[in-house]
Protein backbone atom coordinates (compact mmCIF):
# COMPACT_ATOMS: atom_id res chain seq x y z
CA UNK A 1 0.00 0.00 0.00
CA UNK A 2 1.42 3.37 -0.95
CA UNK A 3 2.15 6.06 1.65
CA UNK A 4 -0.39 8.38 -0.03
CA UNK A 5 -3.12 5.76 0.22
CA UNK A 6 -2.33 5.07 3.90
CA UNK A 7 -2.54 8.81 4.66
CA UNK A 8 -5.89 9.04 2.89
CA UNK A 9 -7.29 6.08 4.86
CA UNK A 10 -6.09 7.58 8.17
CA UNK A 11 -7.86 10.86 7.35
CA UNK A 12 -11.05 8.97 6.55
CA UNK A 13 -10.93 7.20 9.92
CA UNK A 14 -10.45 10.50 11.73
CA UNK A 15 -13.29 12.24 9.89
CA UNK A 16 -16.01 13.28 12.34
CA UNK A 17 -19.35 11.56 12.20
CA UNK A 18 -21.91 13.93 10.62
CA UNK A 19 -24.35 15.38 13.14
CA UNK A 20 -27.87 14.23 12.28
CA UNK A 21 -30.28 17.09 11.57
CA UNK A 22 -32.66 18.05 14.35
CA UNK A 23 -36.15 16.61 13.87
CA UNK A 24 -38.55 18.99 12.18
CA UNK A 25 -42.30 19.12 12.67
CA UNK A 26 -44.50 21.28 10.47
CA UNK A 27 -47.61 22.65 12.18
CA UNK A 28 -50.40 23.76 9.89
CA UNK A 29 -53.80 25.26 10.61
CA UNK A 30 -56.54 23.39 8.68
CA UNK A 31 -58.10 26.67 7.48
CA UNK A 32 -54.85 28.54 6.75
CA UNK A 33 -55.75 29.10 3.10
CA UNK A 34 -58.81 31.10 4.19
CA UNK A 35 -57.13 33.49 6.62
CA UNK A 36 -57.12 36.47 4.23
CA UNK A 37 -60.78 35.92 3.34
CA UNK A 38 -61.72 35.77 7.03
CA UNK A 39 -59.88 39.04 7.71
CA UNK A 40 -61.61 40.71 4.75
CA UNK A 41 -65.04 39.40 5.77
CA UNK A 42 -64.77 40.39 9.42
CA UNK A 43 -63.71 43.92 8.47
CA UNK A 44 -67.26 44.50 7.20
CA UNK A 45 -68.56 43.63 10.69
CA UNK A 46 -66.03 45.60 12.71
CA UNK A 47 -67.58 48.38 14.78
CA UNK A 48 -64.82 48.75 17.37
CA UNK A 49 -61.32 47.55 18.16
CA UNK A 50 -59.22 47.05 21.30
CA UNK A 51 -57.53 50.27 22.37
CA UNK A 52 -53.95 50.22 23.65
CA UNK A 53 -53.34 51.44 27.19
CA UNK A 54 -56.98 51.55 28.36
CA UNK A 55 -56.63 49.18 31.35
CA UNK A 56 -53.88 50.79 33.40
CA UNK A 57 -54.11 50.12 37.13
CA UNK A 58 -56.33 47.05 36.67
CA UNK A 59 -55.99 43.32 37.37
CA UNK A 60 -56.79 40.78 34.64
CA UNK A 61 -57.34 37.05 35.05
CA UNK A 62 -56.94 34.96 31.88
CA UNK A 63 -58.56 31.54 32.05
CA UNK A 64 -57.18 28.89 29.72
CA UNK A 65 -59.09 25.63 29.35
CA UNK A 66 -56.49 23.31 30.89
CA UNK A 67 -57.49 20.84 33.64
CA UNK A 68 -55.82 22.90 36.40
CA UNK A 69 -58.32 25.74 35.88
CA UNK A 70 -60.76 24.03 38.25
CA UNK A 71 -58.10 23.87 40.99
CA UNK A 72 -57.10 27.53 41.13
CA UNK A 73 -60.08 29.82 40.57
CA UNK A 74 -60.22 31.51 43.93
CA UNK A 75 -59.45 34.13 45.07
CA UNK A 76 -58.21 35.28 41.67
CA UNK A 77 -61.49 35.52 39.75
CA UNK A 78 -63.21 37.14 42.73
CA UNK A 79 -60.84 40.08 43.07
CA UNK A 80 -59.90 40.75 39.42
CA UNK A 81 -61.27 43.68 37.44
CA UNK A 82 -61.76 41.46 34.39
CA UNK A 83 -61.89 37.67 33.89
CA UNK A 84 -61.42 36.41 30.32
CA UNK A 85 -62.63 32.91 29.43
CA UNK A 86 -60.58 31.55 26.52
CA UNK A 87 -62.34 29.18 24.10
CA UNK A 88 -64.10 26.35 25.98
CA UNK A 89 -63.06 27.84 29.34
CA UNK A 90 -65.77 30.47 28.82
CA UNK A 91 -68.50 27.83 28.60
CA UNK A 92 -67.13 25.82 31.52
CA UNK A 93 -66.99 28.90 33.75
CA UNK A 94 -70.55 29.90 32.87
CA UNK A 95 -71.96 26.39 33.30
CA UNK A 96 -70.33 26.02 36.72
CA UNK A 97 -71.52 29.39 37.99
CA UNK A 98 -68.11 31.07 38.10
CA UNK A 99 -67.47 34.72 37.43
CA UNK A 100 -66.33 35.62 33.91
CA UNK A 101 -66.52 39.05 32.27
CA UNK A 102 -65.40 38.39 28.66
CA UNK A 103 -65.09 35.65 26.08
CA UNK A 104 -61.77 35.60 24.24
CA UNK A 105 -60.58 33.65 21.20
CA UNK A 106 -58.13 33.68 18.32
CA UNK A 107 -59.26 30.25 17.06
CA UNK A 108 -60.07 30.36 13.34
CA UNK A 109 -61.50 26.85 13.00
CA UNK A 110 -65.25 26.19 12.54
CA UNK A 111 -65.43 24.22 15.80
CA UNK A 112 -65.48 27.51 17.73
CA UNK A 113 -68.98 28.09 16.35
CA UNK A 114 -70.05 24.83 17.98
CA UNK A 115 -68.01 25.62 21.11
CA UNK A 116 -69.75 28.95 21.66
CA UNK A 117 -73.13 27.92 20.25
CA UNK A 118 -74.90 29.06 23.42
CA UNK A 119 -73.32 32.53 23.04
CA UNK A 120 -73.20 33.48 26.75
CA UNK A 121 -74.22 37.07 27.40
CA UNK A 122 -70.79 38.63 27.91
CA UNK A 123 -68.69 40.98 25.78
CA UNK A 124 -66.38 39.22 23.32
CA UNK A 125 -62.79 39.93 22.31
CA UNK A 126 -62.18 38.38 18.89
CA UNK A 127 -59.20 38.19 16.59
CA UNK A 128 -59.97 39.70 13.19
CA UNK A 129 -58.99 36.35 11.64
CA UNK A 130 -61.64 34.19 13.36
CA UNK A 131 -64.17 32.28 11.28
CA UNK A 132 -66.86 34.73 10.04
CA UNK A 133 -69.56 32.25 11.06
CA UNK A 134 -68.56 32.82 14.68
CA UNK A 135 -68.95 36.57 14.26
CA UNK A 136 -72.33 36.02 12.63
CA UNK A 137 -73.46 33.81 15.52
CA UNK A 138 -72.54 36.40 18.14
CA UNK A 139 -74.04 39.25 16.13
CA UNK A 140 -77.30 37.34 15.74
CA UNK A 141 -77.46 36.99 19.52
CA UNK A 142 -76.80 40.71 19.95
CA UNK A 143 -73.45 40.25 21.66
CA UNK A 144 -70.88 43.03 22.06
CA UNK A 145 -67.80 42.36 19.89
CA UNK A 146 -64.42 44.08 19.98
CA UNK A 147 -61.73 43.08 17.49
CA UNK A 148 -57.95 42.96 17.70
CA UNK A 149 -55.41 41.43 15.33
CA UNK A 150 -53.64 38.11 15.72
CA UNK A 151 -50.59 37.21 13.64
CA UNK A 152 -51.45 34.14 11.53
CA UNK A 153 -48.83 34.27 8.78
CA UNK A 154 -50.93 34.88 5.66
CA UNK A 155 -49.01 33.36 2.78
CA UNK A 156 -48.99 36.08 0.11
CA UNK A 157 -46.47 38.41 -1.56
CA UNK A 158 -45.59 41.72 0.06
CA UNK A 159 -47.56 44.79 -1.01
CA UNK A 160 -45.61 47.59 -2.70
CA UNK A 161 -46.70 51.23 -2.57
CA UNK A 162 -45.38 54.76 -2.67
CA UNK A 163 -45.46 57.51 -0.04
CA UNK A 164 -45.16 61.20 -0.85
CA UNK A 165 -42.45 62.60 1.41
CA UNK A 166 -43.95 66.08 1.13
CA UNK A 167 -47.66 65.55 1.90
CA UNK A 168 -47.68 61.97 3.24
CA UNK A 169 -50.16 60.63 0.68
CA UNK A 170 -50.14 56.91 -0.12
CA UNK A 171 -49.69 56.19 -3.83
CA UNK A 172 -49.54 53.31 -6.27
CA UNK A 173 -46.21 51.52 -6.36
CA UNK A 174 -45.49 52.82 -9.85
CA UNK A 175 -46.43 56.45 -9.14
CA UNK A 176 -43.72 59.00 -9.87
CA UNK A 177 -45.67 62.20 -9.14
CA UNK A 178 -48.07 62.86 -6.26
CA UNK A 179 -51.39 64.71 -6.69
CA UNK A 180 -49.77 67.55 -4.73
CA UNK A 181 -47.26 67.88 -7.55
CA UNK A 182 -44.30 66.50 -5.66
CA UNK A 183 -42.03 63.93 -7.26
CA UNK A 184 -40.38 63.17 -3.93
CA UNK A 185 -41.81 59.64 -3.69
CA UNK A 186 -40.56 56.99 -1.27
CA UNK A 187 -41.09 53.40 -2.42
CA UNK A 188 -42.22 51.06 0.36
CA UNK A 189 -43.18 47.41 0.89
CA UNK A 190 -45.37 45.87 3.60
CA UNK A 191 -46.17 42.24 4.47
CA UNK A 192 -49.55 41.36 2.99
CA UNK A 193 -51.10 40.45 6.34
CA UNK A 194 -50.00 43.72 7.89
CA UNK A 195 -51.37 45.57 4.87
CA UNK A 196 -54.77 43.90 5.38
CA UNK A 197 -54.91 45.13 8.96
CA UNK A 198 -53.75 48.64 8.08
CA UNK A 199 -56.09 49.00 5.11
CA UNK A 200 -59.27 47.44 6.52
CA UNK A 201 -59.39 48.21 10.26
CA UNK A 202 -58.97 51.14 12.64
CA UNK A 203 -55.64 51.15 14.51
CA UNK A 204 -55.39 48.45 17.18
CA UNK A 205 -52.91 45.91 18.52
CA UNK A 206 -51.66 42.61 17.13
CA UNK A 207 -50.90 39.55 19.27
CA UNK A 208 -48.37 36.89 18.35
CA UNK A 209 -46.96 35.03 21.37
CA UNK A 210 -46.95 31.24 21.49
CA UNK A 211 -49.42 29.06 19.64
CA UNK A 212 -52.61 29.06 21.70
CA UNK A 213 -55.38 31.38 22.78
CA UNK A 214 -54.15 31.97 26.34
CA UNK A 215 -50.69 33.08 25.19
CA UNK A 216 -52.21 35.47 22.66
CA UNK A 217 -54.58 36.79 25.36
CA UNK A 218 -51.54 37.74 27.44
CA UNK A 219 -50.28 39.88 24.55
CA UNK A 220 -53.61 41.70 24.40
CA UNK A 221 -53.72 42.21 28.16
CA UNK A 222 -50.20 43.59 28.23
CA UNK A 223 -50.90 45.99 25.38
CA UNK A 224 -54.08 47.17 27.09
CA UNK A 225 -51.91 48.10 30.06
CA UNK A 226 -53.17 45.80 32.83
CA UNK A 227 -50.85 46.25 35.79
CA UNK A 228 -51.27 42.66 36.91
CA UNK A 229 -52.13 39.60 34.83
CA UNK A 230 -52.88 36.24 36.43
CA UNK A 231 -53.06 33.20 34.14
CA UNK A 232 -55.08 30.14 35.16
CA UNK A 233 -55.50 26.89 33.23
CA UNK A 234 -52.63 27.57 30.80
CA UNK A 235 -51.30 24.08 31.46
CA UNK A 236 -49.36 23.53 28.20
CA UNK A 237 -49.54 19.85 29.08
CA UNK A 238 -51.98 16.96 29.38
CA UNK A 239 -53.18 15.42 32.63
CA UNK A 240 -52.67 11.65 32.63
CA UNK A 241 -53.33 8.68 34.89
CA UNK A 242 -50.56 6.52 33.42
CA UNK A 243 -47.79 6.52 30.82
CA UNK A 244 -47.85 4.23 27.80
CA UNK A 245 -45.07 2.73 25.72
CA UNK A 246 -47.45 1.69 22.94
CA UNK A 247 -46.30 2.73 19.46
CA UNK A 248 -47.62 6.07 18.21
CA UNK A 249 -50.85 5.58 16.28
CA UNK A 250 -51.43 2.00 17.43
CA UNK A 251 -54.90 1.01 18.73
CA UNK A 252 -53.47 0.78 22.25
CA UNK A 253 -51.95 4.24 21.97
CA UNK A 254 -55.19 5.78 20.68
CA UNK A 255 -57.17 4.11 23.49
CA UNK A 256 -54.70 5.60 25.98
CA UNK A 257 -55.32 9.10 24.60
CA UNK A 258 -59.08 8.62 24.95
CA UNK A 259 -59.22 6.98 28.37
CA UNK A 260 -56.13 8.02 30.35
CA UNK A 261 -55.33 11.52 29.10
CA UNK A 262 -57.34 14.70 29.75
CA UNK A 263 -56.74 17.86 27.74
CA UNK A 264 -59.38 20.31 29.02
CA UNK A 265 -61.04 21.35 32.25
CA UNK A 266 -64.36 19.90 31.08
CA UNK A 267 -62.76 16.44 31.02
CA UNK A 268 -62.45 16.10 27.24
CA UNK A 269 -59.71 13.81 25.97
CA UNK A 270 -56.59 14.54 23.94
CA UNK A 271 -58.31 13.98 20.58
CA UNK A 272 -61.03 16.60 21.01
CA UNK A 273 -62.06 18.64 17.96
CA UNK A 274 -59.71 16.73 15.66
CA UNK A 275 -56.61 17.53 17.73
CA UNK A 276 -53.37 15.84 16.71
CA UNK A 277 -52.68 12.41 18.20
CA UNK A 278 -48.97 13.20 18.41
CA UNK A 279 -47.81 13.68 21.98
CA UNK A 280 -44.42 14.16 23.60
CA UNK A 281 -43.34 12.53 26.87
CA UNK A 282 -40.35 13.59 28.96
CA UNK A 283 -39.12 13.53 32.54
CA UNK A 284 -38.48 16.78 34.41
CA UNK A 285 -37.13 16.63 37.95
CA UNK A 286 -38.21 13.02 38.38
CA UNK A 287 -41.74 13.52 37.04
CA UNK A 288 -43.06 12.41 33.66
CA UNK A 289 -44.86 15.12 31.67
CA UNK A 290 -47.09 14.58 28.63
CA UNK A 291 -47.67 17.39 26.15
CA UNK A 292 -48.20 18.14 22.45
CA UNK A 293 -45.80 19.93 20.09
CA UNK A 294 -47.73 23.20 20.01
CA UNK A 295 -48.19 23.10 23.78
CA UNK A 296 -44.47 22.49 24.39
CA UNK A 297 -43.51 25.38 22.10
CA UNK A 298 -45.99 27.65 23.89
CA UNK A 299 -44.72 26.54 27.33
CA UNK A 300 -41.20 27.70 26.46
CA UNK A 301 -42.52 31.01 25.16
CA UNK A 302 -44.63 31.56 28.30
CA UNK A 303 -41.71 30.62 30.56
CA UNK A 304 -39.63 33.33 28.91
CA UNK A 305 -42.49 35.83 29.31
CA UNK A 306 -42.82 34.94 33.00
CA UNK A 307 -39.14 35.60 33.56
CA UNK A 308 -39.24 38.91 31.72
CA UNK A 309 -42.37 40.41 33.29
CA UNK A 310 -41.79 39.14 36.83
CA UNK A 311 -44.57 39.95 39.30
CA UNK A 312 -46.70 41.61 36.62
CA UNK A 313 -47.40 38.21 35.02
CA UNK A 314 -48.22 35.21 37.23
CA UNK A 315 -48.90 31.64 36.10
CA UNK A 316 -50.87 29.69 38.68
CA UNK A 317 -51.13 25.93 39.04
CA UNK A 318 -49.36 22.66 38.39
CA UNK A 319 -48.41 23.52 34.83
CA UNK A 320 -45.53 22.82 32.47
CA UNK A 321 -44.80 26.54 32.39
CA UNK A 322 -44.15 26.60 36.13
CA UNK A 323 -42.07 23.43 35.87
CA UNK A 324 -39.61 25.00 33.42
CA UNK A 325 -39.70 28.79 33.96
CA UNK A 326 -36.79 28.76 36.41
CA UNK A 327 -34.65 26.38 34.35
CA UNK A 328 -31.41 27.68 32.76
CA UNK A 329 -31.32 28.80 29.14
CA UNK A 330 -29.46 25.61 28.19
CA UNK A 331 -32.45 23.58 29.37
CA UNK A 332 -35.01 25.66 27.46
CA UNK A 333 -32.85 25.52 24.33
CA UNK A 334 -33.30 21.75 24.19
CA UNK A 335 -37.10 22.00 24.09
CA UNK A 336 -39.23 22.34 20.92
CA UNK A 337 -39.31 25.82 19.41
CA UNK A 338 -40.64 27.71 16.43
CA UNK A 339 -38.14 28.40 13.67
CA UNK A 340 -38.11 30.87 10.83
CA UNK A 341 -37.76 30.05 7.13
CA UNK A 342 -34.00 29.64 7.59
CA UNK A 343 -34.35 27.23 10.49
CA UNK A 344 -33.33 29.79 13.13
CA UNK A 345 -34.95 29.41 16.53
CA UNK A 346 -37.56 32.09 17.33
CA UNK A 347 -37.65 33.37 20.89
CA UNK A 348 -39.92 35.64 22.87
CA UNK A 349 -39.05 39.25 22.15
CA UNK A 350 -40.63 41.76 24.55
CA UNK A 351 -42.49 44.76 23.25
CA UNK A 352 -40.76 47.79 24.80
CA UNK A 353 -44.05 49.69 24.81
CA UNK A 354 -45.76 47.29 27.24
Amino acid sequence: MSKALRRMLRKQKRAPTPTPPEPELRLQNPVAEHFAAFIFGNATKCKKVVQVGTAKGKHLVICGAGPTLADNLHPYIDEADEVWGCNSALIWLIEHGHRVTHGFTVDQTPHMVEEWESAPDVPYLLASSVHPNLVELLETEGRDITFFHNYVGVNAPDVSYGVCKDCGATLDSNATVCTCGSSNILQMTMPYEEWLYEALYPPTLRSGSGLNTASRAIDVGLAMGFDRITVLGADSCLRHTRITDAPQGSPEYMDWLRTDVVMHVDGSDALRSGATALVLQAEIDGRMWVTKPDMAITAVWLAEMARHYGSRLEFVGDTLVNAIKDKPEEFLARLPALTDSRGRRLKFCPNPDV
